[in-house]
């Protein structure tokens, strides 16, 4: 699948509300459902985004108030990548993060900035 900003609208438009950022992410928890996530966030919620096999659709979603996050921690994983983990409902969450994705322009490094 080409990664492009017209894909992620497609596939975020119904999730989106004022003052949201997105980034592209690979999940690490046990509890995700699949592995290649869309996380959007802004002051009031974080949404995890599940895509499919071929990332052409959004087979789940979970949203949590930041208020509910508990242990945040972000990590450098690597130079290339951010890992961002925190627990939320009961669950253990674990994403990895690539700071840039050329396609995408600055949305990764906006979403960066959010959870810092």
């Amino acid at each position: 699948m080409l990664i492009t900003k017209k894909w992620m609208d497609r596939l975020t438009r119904p999730y989106r509300s004022q003052g949201m950022v997105r980034c592209l992410a690979e999940s690490q928890s046990m509890d995700s459902i699949s592995s290649k996530v869309i996380l959007l966030i802004n002051e009031k919620n974080v949404t995890i985004l599940f895509l499919n096999f071929f990332q052409t659709k959004v087979i789940d979603h979970l949203t949590y108030e930041r208020a509910e996050i508990e242990k945040e921690d972000v990590a450098l994983g690597g130079g290339l990548s951010v890992v961002w983990r925190f627990s939320a409902g009961g669950k253990k969450w674990r994403f990895r993060i690539i700071k840039k994705i050329i396609p995408l322009g600055d949305e990764q490094r906006e979403f960066l900035m959010q959870i810092q």
